[in-house]
């Protein structure tokens, strides 16, 4: 009992159970209403839901890795923190994985071989990022790619949700314009969360902690973030199934408030700018894709 309570309290810490379940839930809608438009679903109501837990799966399985691999820093700058703090250890990190990539297996197994397959890809990938690609002396330095190259492992979720829906390959699921569109749009979308998150005023900065705003000024993280959005923007604008006009102008206006809340960041160099910002940058995935449902509903 003692050991359930440490593990939620671990959540409620570090995997918000509010606000990652709404942008989870709102991600497979998206994703649903993506695939109706170009492919037969077979999946149930019900089969969504077993899905729904698959991907909780992964995405807290996500954190438990990073938990780990920040672990050495985290001593240092974070105490606070459940895994420094000692509220878990190592080997309850290392059991929460396997229980995830097991949860992962078996819910998208329910759906057939192409959907068990396409969900193993992800699975691996997500285990070279645990591990860092076994180089992580090289690629530790380099923030930006560090993010990319851990952030595409999104795209590889969304093929395995596609083939989840519609128990179609890989191979042929990739050869689908739109949902190649999607996936890179998915891409994007993360990299905002990343990006954002770790962008602060002058006066938030900590030693010995990166960030984009420390490594390119504040103009030159804003770049990073708006130059996702800008194209994410455009990439959803050829989806089929689509109101492109209503897509046009609420992701527009979407975009919109991300530049103005940007240059206020970038002019005031004030932690109040920079919270704001910050909480925009962490929100847009959501708002993006509520959007988007929108424009898949409304005719």
């Amino acid at each position: 009992m003692a050991k359930a309570g440490a593990w939620w309290q671990f959540t409620k810490e570090r995997f918000e159970p509010a606000s990652h379940l709404s942008m989870i839930v709102v991600f497979i809608f998206a994703h649903i209403l993506v695939v109706n438009a170009t492919e037969s679903i077979f999946a149930t109501s019900l089969n969504d839901f077993v899905m729904l837990i698959g991907v909780v799966a992964f995405y807290f399985k996500l954190r438990l890795y990073d938990e780990v691999k920040d672990y050495e820093l985290d001593v240092v700058i974070n105490k606070t923190r459940p895994l420094p703090r000692g509220l878990l250890n190592h080997k309850d990190m290392y059991t929460g994985m396997v229980v995830c990539i097991l949860v992962e297996i078996t819910t998208f197994a329910s759906m057939g071989i192409n959907s068990l397959v396409s969900m193993i890809v992800a699975i691996l990938y997500s285990l070279l990022m645990y591990k860092e690609f076994f180089i992580r002396e090289k690629i530790r330095p380099y923030l930006t790619t560090y993010a990319l190259t851990h952030t595409v492992v999104t795209v590889l979720l969304s093929f395995a949700i596609f083939s989840f829906l519609s128990t179609e390959s890989l191979l042929k699921l990739i050869t689908n314009t739109t949902l190649v569109s999607f996936a890179m749009a998915n891409w994007l979308l993360f990299n905002i969360f990343e990006f954002g998150r770790k962008t602060f005023a002058s006066s938030e900065e900590r030693p010995s902690v990166d960030t984009y705003s420390s490594l390119f000024g504040r103009t030159g993280a804003v770049v990073l973030v708006v130059s996702q959005a800008v194209i994410a923007h455009f990439l959803t604008l050829s989806l089929r199934g689509a109101n492109h006009a209503f897509s046009l102008w609420t992701s527009g206006i979407l975009l919109l408030t991300l530049g103005v809340l940007s240059f206020r960041y970038i002019m005031t160099d004030s932690p109040v700018a920079a919270r704001h910002y910050r909480l925009f940058s962490s929100v847009y995935i959501i708002l993006f894709y509520v959007l988007l449902i929108f424009s898949h509903i409304i005719p």
